[in-house]
């Protein structure tokens, strides 16, 4: 009888979703969930996780076909494209005796290859970024930053300028000037899911047990968005798909991606559903479609939003 209850309610989930404006493009389960959907810079590829972000998976957009990039732990949470989408930065993990160990590594698509660039340590609570034309891998650090040589090769319109959390204050780096600035837009907060726009004019963050909020590089006019969780910019910087969600406490019981400009206006709810909960919001290069996740199917989706 359990059985066939659950599969009564896939049914209706799979035909009430089918019956939306999302297109499915990479089909999960909802014992094997796929997550955190982002686009290859070049729109061709989508890097993709599992739950509990383990491995990253890349589909072709084009062929309609994906492989596993790797299947190390940790691998899927916070993993960034580089500017020429043929590799992707990220963190990774194992575990020995119950304690976790980190490392920074950088897997090349072409040649299904990893660079292993920071050894594996206990403490590494920062993710690593791109830095001067993806040249750079830098990882921020309690007591300063760790700078790696990635590769000789410099893309001289990316990466010039990074913004990242250290030690409760949003750091912006600008290797044009050489410097750096340490913000504290609201006391005593803790910021996560920073983003910087992609024309550096702008940051998106959130704070812990508060709302997200956009500030200006250099410090200036701080906007409150209202409550917020995983922004994503849209590549002409004017525009920020994120989601709300509610919980009790122990699982979430609603989530819709919305979206707002970057100055605070014209918030509209993009999926606006009761029954489904959307999630890992991220624009299409052209900034014509939205990828997600779903938790109720444990698919990933495709939504225009011209």
């Amino acid at each position: 009888m359990k059985n066939n209850f659950l599969f009564i309610i896939l049914l209706f989930s799979s035909i009430s979703i089918a019956q939306t404006d999302y297109k499915l493009i990479i089909q999960g389960s909802r014992e094997s969930s796929l997550l955190n959907p982002v686009y290859s810079p070049d729109a061709n590829k989508i890097a993709y996780t599992q739950q509990n972000y383990k491995g990253i998976w890349i589909y072709d957009l084009q062929s309609q076909t994906n492989f596993q990039l790797t299947d190390e732990d940790a691998a899927g949470f916070g993993f960034k494209w580089s500017s020429d989408s043929k590799s992707i930065l990220t963190r990774t993990a194992k575990y020995d005796n119950q304690k976790r160990f980190n490392a920074v590594k950088v897997f090349n698509l072409e040649t299904k290859s990893s660079q292993q660039l920071a050894d594996y340590k206990t403490m590494m609570p920062y993710l690593p970024n791109w830095f001067d034309g993806d040249s750079k891998v830098l990882i921020p650090n309690k007591n300063g930053d760790e700078v790696f040589d990635y590769s000789v090769e410099r893309k001289s319109s990316s990466n010039k300028i990074i913004a990242f959390e250290r030690n409760n204050k949003i750091i912006v780096k600008d290797i044009t000037k050489n410097n750096e600035m340490s913000l504290t837009p609201i006391n005593d907060a803790q910021y996560l899911n920073i983003s910087i726009s992609p024309d550096y004019s702008k940051i998106v963050f959130e704070v812990i047990g508060g709302n997200m909020f956009v500030i200006n590089s250099d410090g200036t006019n701080l906007i409150n968005l209202g409550k917020g969780n995983r922004p994503h910019w849209s590549n002409d910087s004017k525009k920020i798909v994120y989601i709300i969600t509610e919980d009790d406490g122990h699982e979430i019981t609603s989530s819709d991606i919305y979206i707002i400009n970057n100055d605070g206006t014209s918030k509209k709810n993009l999926t606006n559903t009761n029954e489904f909960f959307e999630m890992n919001p991220c624009f299409s290069p052209d900034s014509k479609y939205v990828v997600f996740d779903l938790i109720n199917d444990g698919s990933i989706y495709l939504m225009n939003i011209e």
